[in-house]
C-alpha cells in the first residue's frame, strides 16, 4: 500500500493492492504531527483501489486500511514535506543571494542541509514504520526552519 501527499500537501492519494476483490474497506488517515484525521470507505475492484482525498497534512501521516470486520488489512506511514521544502528553498535562496561581508552566509546553507537530512531520515523511518522517531525529526526540522538572516538582518 502507498499513501502520499499531493498538490502541495493538501490532498492524500491512497493506493492499496493485494486486497480481497469486491470488498468494502474503511481507510483511516491521521496526521501524527498535527493530530488531524479523516476516515472514508472504499470498495476494492479486482483487489485494488486508488483514491485521492482532500486532507491538509503537515508531517508524518499514518494510513490504515481496515477490512469489514475492523481488522487491519494494510498500514503505512509517509511524510508530507511541502511546508519544510519551502523553508529549505528560502534558506538556500538567502544563502546564494547573501551580501554579508562575513562567513555567516554559510550558516543558512548549513541549516538548509541539516533540515534536508532530517527530512530524508524521517522519510526512511516512516517507510520502515518508525512513526514516532520520524515525527520527532519532522518537528525538529520545523523548529530549525526560521526566516532569520544569518547576518542578523
Amino acid at each position: 500500500m502507498a499513501a502520499r501527499s499531493v498538490y502541495n500537501d493538501t490532498k492524500i492519494r491512497v493506493k492499496a493492492t493485494k486486497l480481497s476483490p469486491r470488498s468494502r474497506y474503511t481507510v483511516e488517515v491521521t496526521d501524527l504531527t498535527s493530530g488531524r484525521s479523516t476516515t472514508f470507505s472504499q470498495n476494492s475492484r479486482k483487489g485494488t483501489f486508488t483514491k485521492t482525498i482532500q486532507f491538509k497534512s503537515a508531517g508524518v501521516v499514518r494510513t490504515v486500511v481496515r477490512d469489514s470486520k475492523g481488522g487491519i488489512a494494510k498500514e503505512s506511514y509517509s511524510v508530507s514535506t511541502a511546508e519544510i521544502d519551502c523553508c529549505i528553498a528560502k534558506l538556500v535562496h538567502d544563502a546564494i543571494n547573501c551580501t554579508c561581508k562575513c562567513n555567516k552566509c554559510v550558516e543558512d546553507l548549513k541549516r538548509a542541509h541539516t533540515i534536508h537530512l532530517l527530512l530524508q531520515s524521517a522519510r526512511h523511518e516512516a517507510h520502515v514504520g518508525l512513526a514516532e522517531t520520524a515525527n520527532a525529526k519532522v518537528l525538529k526540522a520545523k523548529e530549525l526552519c526560521t526566516e532569520v538572516c544569518a547576518c542578523g538582518c
